[in-house]
């Protein structure tokens, strides 16, 4: 998120700058610069600049200061390939979990950690809820299951399936119906079967616009999330059911404290597992062309 003021009614970003009494004249910025907006010699950043962060990263003097916040000197990983792939490997979407308060303070680490992870646009406009209290994840539970049962029922109805047939000849729609009876049957047995019992709902969100990356961020930032939730000791899993009930449910919107005119784009559940996984799972590696 971009810090702006307002001057004379208009928005202003606030720029990243140079302290020229700092800058060698490395030139480092300038070439790294994929938006050519660097100008050193008047030492500024000019309107252009799509706050990607490059030239503060960059600078060997630091003295590029960012839009927001202040600089932190990386320190070197000794992260091999081998240790991430092994990760990786036990990376798992938890079903199951143990009846534990996740503290605030790891959430507010999930969320800070955000800031590190890359966009589809660098506009950043997402916003991220926790829903932590156990009703409103119960209500969401129970929504999102009603509005699955209702969508399949509609989808596989006589007077619907015949038009899906001739226009998305592709849709298992007896693969669908079994679903939907199963779905139904599960519901009656089990109270959490979309949140899966979960201490955590994490929602990420913003404000619907005909051109934006909104839902490739929202994919990158739940991605990383897990990642980084994972090395908290936190177990998640990602529930698309919530994602399309939210869609069409503005009560529950409502009710989750979204607000007015935002689209939910992703959502996680989180907690402690009541699990733990002993061997790696192969699963299909994509098909590869090579051109």
């Amino acid at each position: 998120m971009h810090l702006f003021m307002y001057f004379g009614g208009l928005k202003i970003f606030v720029m990243p700058s140079i302290l020229l009494e700092k800058c060698t004249r490395c030139l480092k910025c300038v070439k790294d610069c994929p938006s050519d907006s660097i100008d050193l010699e008047k030492g500024r950043i000019e309107q252009t600049c799509i706050h990607c962060g490059h030239c503060v990263a960059i600078c060997p003097e630091s003295a590029v200061l960012p839009d927001e916040g202040s600089i932190h000197p990386l320190k070197s990983s000794a992260l091999k390939a081998e240790d991430l792939e092994m990760f990786f490997s036990g990376l798992r979407s938890i079903r199951s979990y143990q009846g534990k308060e996740v503290p605030k303070e790891i959430l507010a680490r999930l969320a800070e950690n955000i800031k590190h992870y890359s966009s589809a646009s660098n506009a950043r406009p997402l916003q991220v809820t926790f829903v932590t209290d156990p009703e409103k994840i119960q209500r969401l539970n129970v929504a999102t299951a009603d509005t699955l049962i209702r969508t399949l029922k509609v989808i596989s109805s006589p007077m619907i399936s015949p038009f899906i047939k001739i226009f998305a000849p592709s849709v298992n729609l007896k693969g669908l119906k079994r679903y939907n009876e199963s779905f139904i049957q599960k519901k009656q047995t089990n109270s959490s079967m979309v949140c899966h019992h979960a201490p955590v709902v994490m929602l990420f969100h913003g404000k619907k616009q005909k051109y934006d990356m909104s839902e490739a961020d929202a994919y990158i930032w739940a991605s990383n999330t897990v990642i980084y939730a994972k090395s908290l000791g936190l177990g998640s899993c990602y529930i698309g059911f919530i994602v399309k009930a939210m869609e069409r449910n503005k009560r529950l919107r409502e009710e989750m404290n979204i607000p007015e005119g935002h689209r939910v784009y992703a959502a996680l559940v989180l907690g402690y597992s009541k699990v733990s996984y002993r061997n790696e799972t192969s699963r299909k590696a994509p098909e590869v062309h090579w051109v």
